[in-house]
This record gives C-alpha cells, structure tokens and sequence, in this order.
C-alpha cells in the first residue's frame, strides 16, 4: 500500500501547477515559524519536496546555523555545511566538521512525499528519518507540503515518524 501511495503522491507532484509559487508561500510561513530559532535543521530538497531555500528564509542573515542531514550506515548526521557533495541517492549532502544533536535544534524540517493528518509522514521508503528521529518530540517537527495533497492517504507503520506542525502554502496545521 505504501509503495501505491508513493507512486500516487508522486504523480500528483507532477501535475501540480504553480508549483514554485506555492514553494515561495510555504517558505513564507515557514520563515515566521521560525524567526526565533537559533539552530535549524533543514534538508536539501529534490524534485518530490517542496525546496527549502534559506536565502529566501532569510535564515544567513539572521544569525541562525542551519544543518543539512548527511546518511550514514543506518541514520542521518546534521552538520553545518562547509561544503556540498552528491550523496549516495543523489541528493547534496553538507561536508563539515561540525554536527548537531537532532535533541538540540529548536525545530526540524522533515521531508516527505506527503503527511497524514495525524502528522505521520511518507517518507520515499529507506527509512533514515524514521531511524534517526525515531524518539524526537513531534512538537519540534515540521512537514512541508501542498494544499492540494495533505493530507495524504497511506497505511502508517509502527516506525513511521510524525510532525507536529503541517505547513501548506495556505495555512499551518497544529498537529501535536
């Protein structure tokens, strides 16, 4: 079932219009969300996720350190980049010497294909997010999505992880 909704959610994507657009008023929700935080773990998107672009954010100018996950064996390292390099599905991943514990960031940006409206998150199937944030406080989680496919429709597993916060490009939904 998840496999079908994975497939699902990503022809939607395809098919979704203003697409960049939408992005931008996500990106403008999610910036007040975070306008506070001093330690921000984000992710460097690819073309199922809707693209988080700390200039935009205006997260360089404000102090804030901003971490990128990198894959390991089984799970994620957060580290403030240095430098970007292909990882191993693709997906820049940050080179640096300095990581952060997931515990201490003020809020964590998850990507997914789509959110449940419980706040359960489909992620593309490896699984590092649900591994590595397996006990992080949903509260501190937040998912990025679009109006138009939250909430998604899939069958959750006992390791699936969840977001407290749901962001679309037309309001933020309190979860947890």
């Amino acid at each position: 079932m998840k496999l079908q909704s994975r497939n699902a959610l990503r022809t939607l994507l395809t098919l979704l219009e203003e697409r960049d657009t939408k992005d931008k008023q996500i990106l403008h929700l999610l910036r007040e969300v975070t306008k506070d935080a001093r330690k921000i773990i984000a992710y460097a998107p690819d073309k199922w996720e809707v693209k988080v672009d700390p200039k935009f954010l205006e997260w360089d100018s404000a102090g804030k350190e901003i971490y990128f996950p990198k894959m390991t064996e089984h799970t994620l390292e957060f580290i403030l980049p240095e430098a970007w390099e292909s990882g191993p599905f693709g997906i820049l991943e940050p080179k640096g010497i300095r990581t952060l514990d997931f515990r201490e960031a003020d809020w964590i940006i998850v990507p997914a294909l789509g959110y449940d409206e419980q706040g359960f998150r489909l992620g593309r199937g490896a699984g590092f997010y649900d591994r590595t944030l397996f006990d992080a406080d949903p509260s501190r989680l937040i998912g990025l999505t679009y109006e138009e496919l939250f909430p998604a429709r899939f069958d959750k597993e006992d390791h699936d992880i969840r977001v407290g916060k749901v962001i679309t490009e037309k309001k933020i939904y309190q979860i947890v």
